[in-house]
């Protein structure tokens, strides 16, 4: 697997990322975790830019709205975990890469937040908070909070917002898998399933790993019927893993420390299952894992560019990632070609 830059753009203190698609559109997002712009770039004409904010940001996640082109993201959550003032807005799509940003309401310290399409046609909203408050960066007395409700995608509003009873500690880590109806949250106490209600059914949570972990994908790599889960394991940590579905079988360990371990992906690139990882301190490369023969194989897509986080995608036959290259403070969209292999 190989890489080229397709694309490069300054932003300094670029953070999250977000694709937004429908039948007849296709943006890439990219927001900075700092007073700094929100950028959105349409891959159907050669990934022209458009401006969505200037300022404000400390934006951590950007999800699209379901049935629509629409979105809310997080603003005012800054780095050094400044995030009492955070809140949400809801950007309207007006066409040709524009959107009316308006105000959702306050959300204090929310990190990762989700919407997700249910069987009756209500938008579930999930909410994790990466702390309840803080007095000073290292203050993690106070865990974070699990929050459910719906938004009403009519008003531009999150109506029947509750929380769930477990509190976490450096409640980081979000993975959606909405076809199967669950998602998974990571924390100091391990990582917890998340199902949605479904017919009569609740909220429920399950524990299903007992190690602190700060992020997780999953994926199944070899064909083999069962997922595989890439975990970075300690906040932040220095610790990159695959384990078996259940969690009890290593499967491989990166050889190195990956300091700040932070970008995470999963999913299809050139036709083959493959994880994306990157980290912000040491070398702080931007890496894609494949396994091929019984093994899992390492492919560099970019060298210390200190990835804060990325998202993958296959288009009209080709393979690309889309990283905020957080270190670099610059915009990166990389298209991979399949290595060519001697006879």
């Amino acid at each position: 697997m190989n890489s080229k830059t397709i694309l490069s753009d300054p932003l300094d203190a670029c953070y999250a990322v977000a694709r937004l698609t429908d039948s007849a559109n296709d943006y890439l997002l990219v927001a900075s975790e700092t007073e700094n712009a929100c950028l959105a770039y349409d891959v159907n004409r050669d990934f022209a830019r458009t401006v969505v904010w200037s300022e404000v940001g400390g934006t951590m996640s950007i999800i699209q709205v379901p049935g629509t082109l629409d979105f809310l993201a997080t603003q005012r959550f800054y780095p050094g975990f400044d995030a009492k003032d955070c809140w949400i807005v809801h950007g309207q799509f007006e066409g040709e890469g524009k959107w009316t940003i308006t105000e959702v309401g306050a959300f204090p310290y929310l990190h990762r937040f989700d919407l997700v399409d249910n069987e009756r046609g209500a938008i579930l909203f999930i909410g994790c908070t990466i702390a309840n408050s803080k007095q000073f960066v290292e203050d993690w007395s106070d865990d974070g909070k699990i929050f459910v409700g719906h938004f009403d995608k009519q008003v531009r509003q999150l109506t029947n917002v509750e929380e769930l009873p477990l509190r976490l500690k450096k409640n980081h880590g979000y993975y959606p898998v909405h076809a199967e109806h669950y998602s998974l949250i990571t924390a100091v106490e391990g990582i917890y399933r998340l199902d949605y209600p479904q017919g009569a059914s609740d909220w429920t949570l399950t524990q299903l790993f007992d190690e602190e972990t700060s992020d997780i994908v999953q994926l199944d790599m070899d064909g083999d019927g069962r997922l595989e889960n890439m975990i970075i394991q300690a906040f932040h940590g220095d610790s990159l893993r695959i384990l078996s579905e259940d969690f009890k079988e290593e499967l491989f360990a990166y050889p190195e420390a990956t300091p700040f371990g932070h970008a995470i992906w999963s999913g299809t690139l050139l036709g083959q299952p493959t994880f994306v990882f990157g980290w912000r301190s040491g070398k702080k490369h931007l890496l894609a894992f494949t396994y091929e023969n019984g093994r899992f194989l390492e492919h560099m897509i970019a060298p210390e560019v200190a990835s804060s986080n990325c998202l993958a995608f296959e288009k009209a036959g080709k393979s690309y990632i889309f990283s905020a290259n957080n270190g670099k403070n610059t915009v990166a969209l990389y298209e991979l070609q399949k290595e060519e292999k001697n006879a």
